[in-house]
């Protein structure tokens, strides 16, 4: 009787080197290129998350100095910013729905928000040199009390990563037109066929 033997074969594992590395984070880079040539308005909403992101992460410092400081209206102007930080993000999302035209009013209650968070952060940050300088018996800033330090440098950065949201949206048909013009096109090697001849042979 014949025997029959199955020989497994292991393949090994394709090695990569520093030039495929190179090329795979080049490819990386040009699908997220031709994602912004067709849907620049990721741009902005990207920084409009970035932004609520930051001010979200300091909001136990504005609470601190809320209670400490306690003038009226600050919890008033840090209620709106937070809630306009959220609101703007989804009013962006809805003001560009999918094959559809952007929706002008959407766009333009975005601007809104933005401007009254600037506002509202401009004015908390008045509250807190109000309440720490300016006031007949102010509060004195201790080590304990650094938060209020930190509160009112993130009023400051706030307010900056605001005014990059309205530059971001303000200019988006801008840089749309700058990343057209990128060539994402991909190289295709050309190959010779030769002639077949297919008539006959008599």
């Amino acid at each position: 009787m014949k025997k029959n033997y199955t020989f497994l074969i292991k393949k090994q594992p394709k090695q990569f080197t520093s030039g495929d590395n190179m090329k795979v984070k080049n490819e990386w880079l040009r699908k997220r290129i031709v994602m912004l040539k067709r849907q620049p308005n990721y741009i902005p909403l990207i920084m409009l998350c970035i932004t609520c992101l930051v001010f979200n992460l300091r909001l136990t410092s504005f609470s601190n100095t809320i209670a400490l400081i306690n003038e009226p209206g600050m919890g008033f102007c840090n209620f709106v910013v937070v809630l306009c930080s959220f609101l703007s993000i989804i009013t962006y999302i809805l003001a560009y729905p999918r094959r559809e035209k952007p929706k002008t009013v959407s766009i333009i209650l975005v601007y809104a928000m933005l401007v009254i968070s600037i506002g509202c952060q401009i004015l908390f940050h008045y509250f807190i040199r109000y309440g720490t300088v300016l006031k007949p018996n102010p509060i004195e800033i201790t080590p304990a009390r650094s938060f209020v330090n930190v509160c009112s440098t993130m009023c400051i950065v706030h307010i900056v990563l605001l005014c990059i949201c309205i530059l971001l949206l303000a200019l988006k048909p801008l840089y749309h037109k700058a990343l057209l013009k990128i060539d994402t096109s991909i190289a295709i090697e050309e190959t010779k066929i030769d002639k077949i001849d297919i008539s006959d042979e008599v």
